[in-house]
């Protein structure tokens, strides 16, 4: 053997264990190298046990929750997002006769949250049997998103430049309002619009 000759490709090594080539250069080499030869019958037992297997393959849902176990663990630590449930602070609804104002319908709701260091002004308006939300972060923010969850219903839209929102034509209902900011989640759970 020429110590010098190039050991054959794994393709020209797979072609031969599945009888596709017959090369004599190929077959002499073999013979005189026990690497090669090692990698051959490996090959040959291993296309042996794939064509003999009668093992029935997995279910669609492993391999999409297997394929979904591989993506969380390359996303970026969303996990360590540190998520805070706002408390109120103030409800206009609540707080009317502190005000002494007078029994008259408004259509009109203020409220304020506070989360760390960050206070969230609402305000809830009713137009026909709908609500606009709307409202602005206040304390530090660099930007994001708002979204308000009911349960056949999820309205979402991003912060403007001055941290506000609006949220038009909403049905009422009780919501979980989320407002992610790159830093964390700020969620008001139950926020009920209307009766």
């Amino acid at each position: 053997m020429n110590l010098f000759s190039p050991h054959p490709e794994f393709d020209k090594l797979a072609d031969l264990a599945e009888g596709r080539l017959a090369d004599s250069e190929t077959l002499a080499h073999l013979r005189e190298c026990t690497q090669c030869s090692g990698k051959l019958s490996h090959l040959e037992r291993t296309i042996e046990m794939m064509r003999t297997d009668k093992m029935e393959d997995a279910p669609a849902y492993a391999f999409e929750r297997a394929k979904n176990l591989f993506r969380a663990r390359t996303k970026p630590a969303d996990s360590f997002l540190k998520q805070v449930v706002a408390s109120l602070r103030f409800d206009s609804l609540q707080d009317s006769a502190v005000f002494a104002t007078r029994s008259a319908a408004t259509s009109e709701r203020q409220l304020l949250f506070s989360a760390g260091e960050n206070d969230l002004q609402l305000q809830i308006n009713q137009t026909g049997g709908r609500y606009v939300v709307s409202g602005q972060m206040l304390g530090p923010c660099a930007g994001g998103q708002i979204e308000l969850q009911g349960i056949n219903i999820t309205v979402k839209t991003a912060l403007s430049d001055l941290c506000e929102f609006t949220l038009d034509s909403v049905p009422e209902g009780t919501y979980l309002l989320t407002l992610r900011l790159p830093e964390a989640e700020l969620k008001i759970p139950d926020l009920i619009l209307g009766s």
